[in-house]
């Protein structure tokens, strides 16, 4: 599907559409790295509550777990790299650590650390709470409906290529 939407993307997409794909696509990246990696993860700096809902929608945007599954397995791979408890482990393999790791099952032991992992300071901010909460509803929300209706609607793309292009591609 995402190389179809590629396809599309040089045929048949308006310019506008693919642009909108670009733009969510830096948008995505800013929610898990300025957001979940540097804010949550590693509490590298502070941050108001608009900017911290403005960084919960865009990791909904990006699809790769909420807030506290991702900090908690990125805190965990912190801890026990390349380990059998290292969530992304690069003994694995390169796809492995890169991407593979959010398409397996997590082995045993990444599960029995990241449940001993203290996440208090997670939890604690309303918005990882809430985002934790309603992860799935948001995802759906932000990263599949919003951006195939947005092009649909604003500039009269078709319903195919919108969502070809902006989500499967994107994604």
């Amino acid at each position: 599907m995402a190389i179809y939407g590629g396809c599309l993307v040089f045929t048949d997409a308006k310019i506008l559409t693919t642009l909108f794909a670009v733009f969510l696509y830096h948008i995505s990246l800013f929610g898990i790295t300025a957001g979940v990696h540097r804010l949550w993860s590693h509490k590298a700096y502070k941050a108001k509550l608009p900017f911290r809902i403005i960084l919960a929608i865009c990791n909904s945007i990006s699809y790769q777990n909420s807030i506290y599954e991702w900090g908690r397995d990125h805190r965990v791979h912190h801890k026990y790299t390349e380990t059998d408890a290292d969530p992304v482990n690069s003994l694995r393999g390169f796809f492995f650590s890169h991407c593979g790791w959010l398409m397996c099952r997590k082995h045993p032991d990444v599960k029995g650390i990241g449940g001993k992992v203290d996440l208090s300071d997670m939890l604690a901010d309303p918005v990882v709470a809430i985002q934790k909460q309603y992860y799935m509803p948001s995802v759906v929300l932000l990263c599949f409906v919003m951006p195939t209706v947005v092009p649909t609607y604003f500039w009269s793309e078709s319903l195919w290529n919108a969502f070809f292009v902006c989500v499967m591609f994107r994604y």
